[in-house]
């Protein structure tokens, strides 16, 4: 089952578009920190101490911008009304105004058909009459856009195009929005740490100015981020926040609000909260009539039934959204939707319907022609099989399976580094634009301070120095930065040992040298015993904190003799070159002690540590490393059959216990 629990973030409602953050604050810091008592560095900082006045503009028709969110079908209406006075006139600055309503009008729609054309039209309209704040709000409507599409790349070069046009303005809340999307931006790339720099800024220009609208918003996208990295109490703790800022309480801002809150508790596992929460979402969408909103909810809440075993709900909540998912064009949501129901008629036992929707997320899988997909549907047909008891037909279908996930193995390398490659031109751009903001400023303060020709040619000094360092610092940066996006790639997040594709990796280059050359090595799999019982007894907090404290017993036993990695919820694969079973069992007592004595605060006393593992040695005799992978999983498993908290040893020439 393909699930998707989409945060939908309806972010023009009020003010457009919002993106930014100024990362490279810490370099100008340290540059005044190096060179404060250079005469250079005091005339560059007499430059900045002269900036020109920023202020903190209204809304261009506050009466038009509130009515979006009460009424959006009237506010399109005068919106037009306005644009067709305007353009019979010849008045640029309110076709500009009108086509911008337009948008926002459209985006709370969700009518992302003809939102593209109005985007359009108004870009070339500002850039006809170079009005740069229409050229920001234009090109920041374009980088939401694409970033909807999946177009990350374009969307973040859009959103610094817009922060560079915002920051010409000096309008304080221009930039904020600004600073707002473009943390969005980064959250989509998975930037996090950029993304909560951009929002947190965004949210100190907003507080400053008492705009309670946007700290809302700002608030809502806060709570996305924390969700997305699975700190779910920080995200209900800010989705309440935005919606205490949320003074208009719109019946779409609403729904929205309540469909995300919905999706967190449903990846929470709070089955019942997500069902509330959708019902609300769905209410309050059919009553403003957003069919696009109450497909997703249902989409949601099908899910949900599903993994309460609620057939029947499942299917009647999915059955309306299949319509409306064709109609606006999602391939991708019309693929899972017919997919889920693919399940629900075989759950069902109703085979001809199940095969005909099975037939239709072909077509789509087709259409979409990623791999991931075609594995989704896959897995399905399988499913689908094995409930007819059609073995054969499953079996060939496990056998392709095996094969596409092969191919996608090997094509998550290339993309791999396609999306680093997104996240360092992210942050890349972003240091170049704070680069050429503080330029432009410099340049300005120059002009404004240039009351004497000694001054001004010490201004320029200053600025080409401040150039100079800034290029470097950043240099620095972006290989730090590279440096620091490799590390969480090959790095699972919450033990912080090695992650599944590193520990599978460093396996495959072991078993390659053992066929080489005269080169052994130990593999441990190993299965904390009991986990899921320490789970439901002491919450998942616990069990986080037993997975990481695990980790660092393993790290401290093994890390300078071997690898470790976690290979997915409590099982974790050790590597163990040019090591007979004598060190290998003494290794492994000693991990065994110290995972049992835990000492954590976090751990309560009464919780019972202990793991079962199964042992291999290969010393070249195995053709590939799948079937060392197969021969020390029966051995970990026969381990926990005969009663856990024990080690299994499997080799050619040895098997004993």
């Amino acid at each position: 089952m393909f699930s998707v629990f989409d945060q939908k973030l309806d972010y023009w409602s009020f003010s457009g578009i919002l993106i930014n953050s100024l990362v490279s604050l810490v370099h100008l810091v340290s540059f005044i920190k190096h060179f404060q008592r250079t005469v250079l560095v005091t005339i560059v900082l007499l430059c900045l101490s002269s900036s020109v006045q920023s202020y903190y503009s209204e809304p261009y028709d506050k009466g038009l911008e509130d009515l979006i969110l009460i009424d959006p079908n009237q506010a399109m209406l005068i919106a037009k009304k306005n644009l067709l006075d305007a353009e019979l006139s010849g008045n640029n600055k309110k076709q500009l105004e009108s086509i911008y309503y337009i948008a926002s009008t459209l985006s709370v729609l969700s009518d992302i058909k003809s939102i593209d054309n109005y985007i359009e039209k108004g870009l070339a309209l500002a850039i006809s009459v170079n009005n740069t704040r229409f050229k920001s709000e234009f090109i920041g409507f374009r980088a939401y856009q694409l970033e909807l599409k999946g177009d990350f790349n374009p969307a973040i070069i859009d959103a610094n195009k817009a922060l560079r046009y915002a920051y010409e303005t000096n309008d304080d809340r221009l930039i904020a929005e600004s600073l707002a999307l473009r943390g969005q931006m980064h959250l989509a790339i998975e930037n996090y740490d950029l993304a909560l720099k951009d929002i947190e800024e965004a949210i100190d220009y907003f507080k400053v100015n008492n705009d309670k609208e946007n700290i809302s918003l700002s608030y809502n996208l806060l709570a996305v981020l924390y969700s997305s990295i699975g700190e779910f109490d920080n995200a209900i703790k800010y989705y309440r926040e935005s919606a205490t800022y949320d003074e208009v309480k719109s019946d779409y801002n609403q729904a929205t609000l309540y469909y995300n809150m919905g999706a967190l508790y449903a990846s929470m596992q709070k089955y019942e909260l997500a069902v509330e929460y959708y019902n609300k979402s769905r209410e309050l969408s059919n009553k403003t009539k957003d069919d696009y909103t109450v497909a997703f909810t249902n989409y949601g809440m099908a899910e949900v039934f599903i993994l309460k075993n609620e057939v029947d709900r499942a299917e009647l909540s999915l059955s309306p959204v299949l319509d409306i998912f064709e109609s606006n064009n999602d391939l991708l949501m019309l693929f899972n939707s017919n997919l889920l129901m693919a399940e629900i008629k075989t759950l069902k036992k109703d085979y001809t319907l199940a095969r005909a929707y099975l037939d239709k997320a072909e077509e789509q899988s087709k259409k979409l022609d990623v791999p991931s997909v075609y594995l989704f549907l896959i897995d399905q047909k399988i499913t689908y099989f094995v409930a007819q008891e059609q073995w054969h037909e499953a079996y060939k279908l496990i056998l392709k399976s095996n094969n596409v996930r092969w191919e996608v193995q090997e094509k998550d390398k290339s993309k791999l580094i396609s999306e680093l490659r997104i996240r360092y031109n992210a942050q890349f751009d972003q240091e170049k634009l704070v680069l050429l903001q503080k330029q432009n400023k410099l340049q300005q303060d120059s002009i404004l301070q240039g009351r004497t020709k000694q001054k001004y040619l010490w201004g320029l000094i200053g600025l080409g120095v401040v150039i100079l360092l800034f290029t470097l610092l950043a240099y620095r940066n972006q290989r730090n930065v590279k440096k620091h996006l490799y590390g969480l790639s090959v790095t699972d997040y919450l033990t912080k040992v090695a992650n599944r594709r590193h520990i599978m990796q460093k396996l495959k280059d072991y078993h390659k040298k053992s066929l080489k050359e005269d080169f052994s090595f130990g593999i441990v799999m190993i299965d904390l015993d009991y986990f899921k019982k320490i789970n439901d007894t002491y919450g998942h907090e616990v069990g986080n904190e037993v997975l990481i404290y695990f980790a660092n017993c393993a790290k401290n036993i093994i890390s300078d003799i071997g690898e470790v990695g976690r290979i997915g919820g409590e099982e974790w694969l050790i590597l163990l070159p040019n090591m007979s079973f004598d060190v290998i069992r003494i290794k492994l007592k000693g991990l065994r002690e110290a995972y049992k004595d835990a000492i954590s605060l976090k751990i309560p006393k009464d919780c019972v540590l202990s793991f079962s593992s199964g042992v291999l040695m290969n010393s070249g005799q195995y053709e590939n490393h799948e079937k060392m992978l197969s021969d020390v999983d029966v051995a970990m498993y026969k381990a926990k059959k005969k009663g856990r908290e024990q080690d299994v040893y499997v080799s050619a020439s040895l098997l004993q216990q």
